[in-house]
């Protein structure tokens, strides 16, 4: 029994002495021929192309159209590409009426796209400025609109970051330039006379008018060379072709002609009203006549 224990001891130390001798010969670190519960190993990476971003857009607010043309309508942003603004290939931009979407197509009523936005700075490492413009069409709706400017690098990586601005309501029109009532003699009346009134803004309008001679509220309708003055009373108006009697007289004050002219919504298809006018020649005026008629476009 003694022998056999013996046998085993030897085995044992035997055992260790040549574990400790491979551990030793073969450089193992020590770490590994025990089983630990954490072991912390490094990783790492080398990223060689990052993607552009779009830190900020700036579009306009409250933006005022100018009346039967066009407004230049810019959207600023700021982009930012960590292999160096030169990185950056193209940056482009949409302005669209809140209610659409960056893809619709473009609509001068309430899309527009600036497809090559220009670079006007950079930090001359990462960050470049860039400005997109849109010729916004005197009749674009009114109300918020949304700029979505998109970025793409030389590798076609992309972004985009889309903010809203507003345009404002725009009342306005145009009218006939003269209303030229001819040659007449005293106690005649006139032909009807048309003056075409056309919507050069982005709302529905009402048309208010009102006459003088050479001061607001004078209550002259035309100021003569010789003789007496017409009276404001003596033009009249009207939306239809009627009858002289049927007309609406002019007057000092400013009064609603009676009609609505829609908003238009493309250049190739204006909105307009036609109204007529009859003057009557009272005793004694002589030569010639002129006054001023104000037309102004109104909230209906």
């Amino acid at each position: 029994m003694e022998l056999l224990i013996e046998k085993e001891t030897r085995r044992t130390l035997l055992g260790i002495f040549l574990l400790s001798f491979v551990l030793t010969f073969l450089e193992i670190p020590s770490s590994l021929a025990y089983n630990y519960e954490h072991v912390n190993v490094t990783s790492k990476v080398n990223v060689t192309n990052a993607g552009p971003e779009v830190l900020e857009v700036r579009p306009e607010d409250s933006v005022v159209l100018s009346a039967g043309g066009y407004k230049t309508v810019t959207c600023n942003a700021t982009i930012r590409d960590w292999n160096g603004f030169n990185d950056i290939d193209n940056v482009n931009a949409t302005l669209y009426y809140y209610l659409n979407k960056s893809s619709d197509p473009d609509d001068e009523d309430e899309h527009y796209t600036d497809s090559t936005c220009v670079e006007i700075s950079n930090d001359g490492q990462y960050l470049a400025n860039y400005t997109c413009t849109f010729d916004v069409r005197y009749f674009a709706k009114n109300g918020t609109w949304t700029c979505n400017v998109s970025v793409n690098d030389t590798l076609s990586y992309e972004d985009s970051l889309a903010e809203n601005g507003s345009i404002n309501a725009l009342y306005a029109l145009n009218v006939t330039d003269v209303i030229d009532y001819g040659e007449l003699s005293v106690t005649d009346i006139s032909d009807n006379i048309t003056a075409t009134l056309t919507n050069l803004g982005n709302m529905y309008i009402n048309v208010s008018v009102l006459g003088y001679g050479e001061v607001e509220g004078d209550g002259i309708g035309l100021v003569c060379e010789q003789g007496s003055n017409i009276s404001v009373e003596n033009q009249r108006f009207s939306s239809s072709l009627v009858a002289w009697d049927s007309k609406i007289p002019l007057a000092s004050t400013s009064q609603d002609m009676g009609f609505t002219i829609q908003k238009p919504t493309s250049e190739d298809n204006p909105i307009t009203q036609n109204t007529y006018w009859q003057l009557y020649v009272p005793p004694n005026p002589f030569g010639g006549c002129t006054g001023i008629i104000r037309f102004t476009a109104t909230a209906p």
